[in-house]
């Protein structure tokens, strides 16, 4: 029986306390938005008639009578505690005035704890344009020092000024410093100011939290270490400054968390999983900030041509990575993972869209479960749901009675055929190399589900479950002998089983009604268990769109506002 996503989901996050907190922390607070600009800025209206020397004005009482802490005491902390920044040009110029704010008083930034940028990249360098506004000696004074103390020096100031001098914008024509006129300019620049007003902003404000963000780049090798950058993206600059020295410098000292907006392009179907992020180079743009610990993305797959496909082992401050409604290989998954020196949380959920080519990614839960084993010590809580991407476990019989898995060619070491390459392909560039490098340095792990000895939430498929608890080196023959109700850690408070149907499969039957009479006697630590009564179905692909648009995935369904 195949039911909606946005229901599963929606009955998932009911049953998962973890969740809940997971969209309250990181989703719900930049993506809970009213559609519409003038809902989103209530006071917006004034800002956007009203001219910039009119707002100055206004705050003339504040600046000549009052010292600076007193004006913040009386200062709204709502009206800055979250910075919503894109392309619009009332949204661009409502928040240079914000901007200017804390710029004469730079304590209003203490107020902003959540940042959410919102614009596709263009491609193009920004050609420097003519001045459009008259500030003050003294606020032209007061921008420049925030300019060079976000780290826009060596030469580039001029050009930064100019960004954030541009108070309108022609789609025909914009001109020139030197007085010609630049045609096709429009959209980079925008780019270019959007990401400067946002880069700006997270240099001032030194208690924030939360940041949302589209990609802020074309492609990574633009971000690589020793490349002369193609483009100087203001956002990417402000984030490498900071995270190539995460406890030198005086913001994104307390940013915990960090949401991936992934937008397809304009020209791209919605209803396909979208691949217009590249999730490895995002991370290394904040994953050694001192407190940084979250990462969330949504209907994301791998850009295969353009994507990065390695990052530094143990290199990440990112305990917590939630990647929802996604279509990834377990190659994919388990090379993110190896990038974070520790795991509290990890979630994984397939299902909602459809995929590119029509292929579904090779799941090896083998796999996966020797590479979760590096942090069975600290790891509190799992949501894993891939039960469609694995057609069968070892231990399960294929139609005739033959057993069919063989995971360690299947997503596993034995599938990387050397002599498929030439010999200067073998190297860190090569993501199939790389991923079969890692594998082979895992192969030995022998674990099962009971290792995970601090696992407080899981939720996961059946068939996953009983895998996971009978181990990943037993014998095959022996797997039915193993028994669920033995083999979960005692840590362990809540569990979710998914696509469970009673009456089905008799060895889950078997399984299930021996943990439940546990579970009923009272003799365990478990709290809940769910997805017993009640069919908790697997994320599935979209097929066919056409046909099956109410298996889309939505976060309008679950309350939010789509990007």
């Amino acid at each position: 029986m195949r039911v909606a996503l946005f229901a599963v989901v929606s009955v998932v996050g009911l049953i998962f306390s973890f969740r809940p907190l997971v969209l309250d922390s990181v989703i719900k607070s930049v993506r809970s938005r009213t559609p519409g600009v003038f809902n989103r800025f209530p006071n917006l209206s004034f800002y956007k008639t009203a001219p910039f020397s009119s707002f100055q004005h206004s705050l003339d009482p504040f600046i000549s009578n009052a010292a600076p802490h007193s004006f913040c005491e009386i200062a709204d902390p709502e009206a800055y505690r979250q910075i919503v920044i894109d392309a619009d040009q009332d949204i661009l110029e409502f928040m240079f005035q914000q901007l200017m704010n804390i710029v004469r008083r730079p304590c209003l930034g203490h107020f902003v704890k959540r940042i959410e940028y919102l614009h596709q990249t263009e491609d193009g360098a920004y050609s420097k344009l003519a001045h459009q506004r008259d500030l003050s000696a003294d606020d032209m004074r007061l921008l420049k020092r925030a300019v060079a103390n976000a780290g826009f020096k060596d030469g580039n100031e001029e050009d930064v000024m100019s960004m954030l001098m541009q108070a309108s914008f022609s789609k025909d024509v914009n001109h020139r410093a030197d007085g010609w006129c630049s045609f096709g300019n429009w959209d980079n620049s925008r780019t270019y100011i959007t990401q400067l007003l946002t880069a700006l902003f997270v240099s001032l404000a030194p208690n924030l939290e939360t940041i949302a963000m589209t990609q802020p780049f074309q492609y990574h090798i633009e971000l690589e270490e020793g490349e002369t950058p193609v483009l100087a993206y203001p956002l990417v600059q402000v984030l490498k400054y900071a995270n190539s020295r995460p406890e030198g410098i005086h913001f994104l000292q307390k940013l915990r968390e960090v949401y991936l907006i992934n937008i397809p392009p304009s020209y791209s179907d919605s209803r396909f999983y979208s691949h217009a992020t590249d999730l490895i180079a995002c991370l290394e743009l904040f994953n050694k900030l001192p407190l940084i610990e979250s990462i969330g993305i949504d209907v994301f797959e791998p850009n295969e041509d353009h994507g990065k496909f390695t990052g530094e082992s143990k290199s990440s401050n990112i305990t917590k990575i939630h990647i929802n409604h996604s279509s990834l290989s377990s190659d994919y998954l388990l090379l993110v993972m190896e990038t974070s020196k520790i795991i509290t949380e990890l979630q994984y959920t397939t299902g909602g869209r459809a995929t590119n080519d029509g292929s579904h990614p090779v799941f090896n839960p083998k796999a996966f479960i020797k590479g979760l084993s590096a942090h069975r010590h600290t790891l509190k809580v799992l949501d894993i749901d891939t039960d469609t991407l694995t057609s069968t476990y070892p231990g399960e019989l294929r139609a005739g009675g033959s057993y069919l898995v063989d995971w360690d060619k299947w997503g596993g070491p034995d599938q990387f055929d050397p002599d498929d390459y030439d010999a200067e392909d073998l190297n860190e560039d090569n993501f199939e190399f790389q991923s079969h490098q890692y594998l082979v340095s895992i192969w030995d792990r022998n674990v099962s589900l009971k290792d995970f000895v601090t696992l407080q939430e899981l939720s996961i498929g059946i068939r996953f479950l009983i895998y996971f608890a009978q181990g990943v080196e037993t014998d095959d023959a022996k797997r039915s002998s193993v028994m669920l109700v033995d083999s979960l850690p005692d840590s362990l408070e809540s569990l979710t089983i998914r696509g469970y149907q009673k009456g089905v499969n008799q060895e889950h039957d078997a399984q299930v009604a021996a943990l439940m009479t546990r579970f009923e006697s009272g003799s365990m630590r478990l709290k809940e268990i769910q997805g017993v009564e009640e069919l908790i179905p697997n994320g599935e692909d979209v097929e066919n769109p056409d046909e099956d648009e109410h298996l889309l995935w939505s976060l309008i369904e679950l309350g939010y506002s789509e990007y």
